[in-house]
């Protein structure tokens, strides 16, 4: 499935919403989106950009030199500042308007609108420059991309996803790719259970898995199964004969294979129509992994390193990248007979989102002295816990038992709740939060634990970070310069 992808935040979609449908005599309006393309080439998956809107410029009054409930033309002058802003911070200019009537497709004037802009962006930036329509019909987002190299054609995207207050409002063209109804393929229950127009959004979705071991594999199978578009796995391990207990599919025979290569050969011999891309690496040292998991629409955390979930809490906020974390906890202990009893075990499921709810740190699943220990044990994996408590790295813990009914229930629960972020389909009761919650695989419970928030945290208290831009990634040197695609 081909077609840029388009993501605006809450706060940028009611922005644009509210300007473009308040002219007091119905008229047509106009305003300016500056994005930030994310591209680059994965290896099993189609070309696909992502483009993240960062900021919404309404045209000022005296930029528009005439308007009516079916056409809005303005002077060119005026946006030259923001041609120079797109250049020298590598954004992608885009044009918003509205349609009043709720119907009308992109029309003429529309097609004429956007290669005006095009031509006096490129004319100023360079013929490698893109540019992205969006189109408000009555509730409803249509959003097209054209090139500079070649103006006249113009791309339908894919989707354009609009993350609000814990939901995935994807809105889709229903011309494009389309699923058969046919009411016997692979997605039919799907269908039956959550609508047909679910079907397509889901399918429309490229998602991310970091971890492929115990969570990470039901997970990415199970997305497969509900028909994900495409996939992306990440994981620098290989398989053990310990993991042969809840890696779900895997034989004897595949131990030793890397986790990410393997999981993708499994999802792929299902044979059911998901792409699906692998990196052996660590997302937090290998660019070409971090900057894919940047395309993505989603991204689940399947991993108990803290580093790992440092990284994909902090792209959350930088890159508008909603994250669906996953881990579990527990304790065992003797009884009088010195026989071993399981007394505690949980899984959690952690929903963070650029503008709703507390971030990981915010959760206590990741600390900055936890972060500082795993680097400190990365780079001499020797240190003993007396030289660790020497460097004030206090606090490794113990780590839950890794058995394969509770892993999998995690990460079942987990793609049960993108289904719920798509569909609304779940009845919270108040004393459950939305951001995270815990199953209590030995009392059977499920709850919350009390918010932790702090509201000075830069990601998601005084939110400093939102859509932060750096010369590296994430502000990182070690990851590397951030690549720019305009």
């Amino acid at each position: 499935m081909t077609g840029a992808r388009i993501c605006l935040l809450g706060t940028l979609d009611e922005q644009l919403r509210s300007h473009l449908t308040s002219h007091p005599a119905g008229h047509e309006r106009a305003a300016a989106v500056l994005f930030r393309r994310l591209a680059c080439d994965i290896p099993g998956l189609p070309a696909s950009d992502r483009y993240v809107a960062t900021a919404v410029v309404p045209f000022e009054r005296d930029w528009i030199t005439s308007s009516s409930p079916v056409h809005v033309d303005f002077a060119v002058a005026p946006l030259r500042e923001l041609f120079r802003r797109c250049e020298d911070e590598g954004l992608v200019f885009g044009f918003a308007h509205n349609h009043p009537d709720g119907k009308s497709p992109f029309s003429p004037q529309d097609d004429k609108n956007e290669l005006t802009l095009l031509k006096a962006i490129s004319n100023r930036n360079g013929t490698r420059v893109s540019f992205v329509a969006l189109l408000l019909l009555g509730d409803t987002w249509v959003a097209r991309t054209r090139n500079a190299a070649d103006p006249h054609v113009a791309h339908d995207v894919r989707h354009t996803i609009v993350l609000g207050d814990h939901r995935l409002h994807i809105h889709k063209p229903s011309s494009v790719d389309e699923v058969p109804d046919d009411g016997d393929d692979v997605l039919a229950r799907q269908a039956a259970a959550f609508g047909r127009p679910f079907v397509h959004k889901f399918g429309s979705l490229r998602i991310g898995v970091v971890g492929c071991s115990g969570t990470g594999s039901p997970t990415g199978t199970m997305l497969a199964r509900n028909g994900a578009a495409e996939l992306i796995f990440i994981d620098p391990d290989k398989l053990g004969k310990s993991n042969l207990n809840r890696v779900r599919g895997a034989r004897k025979a595949d131990v030793g294979s890397n986790k990410a290569k393997w999981l993708r050969d499994y999802t792929l011999g299902l044979d059911i129509g998901t792409q699906v891309a692998a990196f052996d690496c660590a997302v937090d040292v290998d660019s070409d992994a971090f900057d894919a998991l940047m395309t993505c629409d989603v991204v689940f955390g399947c991993t108990d390193d803290q580093i790992g979930r440092d990284v994909l809490n902090a792209a959350c906020y930088l890159y508008a990248l909603p994250l669906i974390d996953m881990g579990l906890g527990g304790w065992i202990n003797k009884n009088a007979a010195g026989e071993v009893r399981l007394r505690g075990h949980y899984g959690r499921i952690s929903t963070v989102f650029p503008e709703a709810g507390d971030c990981l740190h915010c959760q206590g699943v990741v600390s900055a002295m936890g972060v500082r220990r795993q680097l400190a044990l990365r780079a001499n994996p020797d240190l003993t816990e007396a030289e660790l408590r020497e460097r004030y790295l206090t606090g490794g813990g113990e780590e839950a038992p890794g058995v394969g009914p509770f892993t999998s229930a995690v990460g079942d629960y987990a793609v049960a709740t993108l289904l719920d972020l798509i569909s609304g389909f779940r009845r919270w009761p108040p004393e459950l939060r939305r951001d995270v919650f815990h199953i209590d695989f030995v009392l059977m419970e499920i709850r919350s634990p009390e918010s932790q928030a702090d509201p000075e945290c830069s990601f998601c208290g005084a939110k400093t970070l939102l859509l932060h831009r750096s010369r590296y990634r994430l502000g990182r040197p070690a990851l590397g310069e951030a690549h720019v695609a305009s």
